[in-house]
């Protein structure tokens, strides 16, 4: 698997508080079964106050102590970017990509994506960027109108959805909203999210419950093949799930899921 949403890069931002922590979480994420892994730190200016270069040190350091360590899990550099005017700038001059590759994580404001929203993602998409929408089902706006995220994948934008929403660790409303994304396939990523707060085992049982609830080929999807594309460039299909409703139960629905 491969997770490219997580906050284990040590005393950067609001996850990892230790090199000691990271280092234990990067072996819990291998022994799990991640081949590898985002250290996608907060990027917010007026918030998390850093420098490409400190990001820089702190990942390399990370990277010897975790080979030293006996760690075979690839560690690649990433963002989380909060979006807002002009962030654009920012982007281009500190390379806030995952990894060398044109996808960005981007995140806003979650009571709710403001008017603004996509006027400040467009210039993104405008220069060859690909934004990931970090945690869509947490958004107000999106849990009280899940098929705002149909309508954001319309407007080239991805999504990926939390793990732990699916278990329902950020409350009944998120975890509701989190399956309503994913049944229809307005998912195209499936992340840890991870702040280093406890075990790193939510991945892992959120792949486990959607193998049971759907199938095994959507967690492929989700945790490897898309993001297997990431690193690449290769183009990701914004659309890979059909739904077909019946016109005799119109309660009811057929779910047929077409993979590419």
């Amino acid at each position: 698997m491969i997770d490219i949403h997580s906050h284990i890069l040590p005393n950067i931002d609001d996850g990892s508080k230790s090199i000691e922590q990271s280092l234990n979480q990067l072996k819990r994420a291998e022994e799990g079964g991640v081949s590898e892994i985002y250290l996608s730190s907060h990027y917010f200016p007026g918030h998390y106050k850093y420098t490409r270069q400190e990001y820089d040190e702190k990942l390399n350091a990370l990277r010897k102590l975790a080979k030293v360590a006996g760690l075979k899990i690839k560690i690649t550099s990433g963002f989380e970017v909060f979006i807002q005017p002009g962030i654009l700038n920012d982007i281009k001059q500190h390379s806030l990509t995952l990894g060398d590759s044109p996808y960005v994580l981007i995140e806003s404001e979650l009571n709710g994506l403001p008017t603004d929203f996509y006027d400040n993602v467009y210039p993104l998409l405008r220069s060859g960027y690909k934004p990931i929408l970090a945690h869509a089902e947490r958004y107000v706006s999106i849990m009280h109108r899940p098929s705002k995220a149909r309508d954001l994948t319309d407007k080239n934008i991805y999504i990926q959805c939390n793990a732990g929403s699916l278990l329902g660790l950020h409350g009944e409303k998120v975890r509701q909203t989190a399956w309503v994304l994913l049944e229809n396939g307005w998912v195209h990523f499936l992340a840890s999210d991870d702040h280093v707060r406890g075990e790193y085992g939510v991945l892992l049982e959120a792949c486990e419950l959607i193998k049971k609830r759907i199938d095994g080929l959507t967690v492929d999807l989700l945790t490897q093949d898309y993001p297997a594309r990431i690193e690449s460039g290769e183009q990701i299909p914004y659309s890979y799930v059909r739904v077909k409703r019946s016109h005799h139960k119109p309660k009811k629905s057929i779910w047929r899921r077409l993979f590419g």
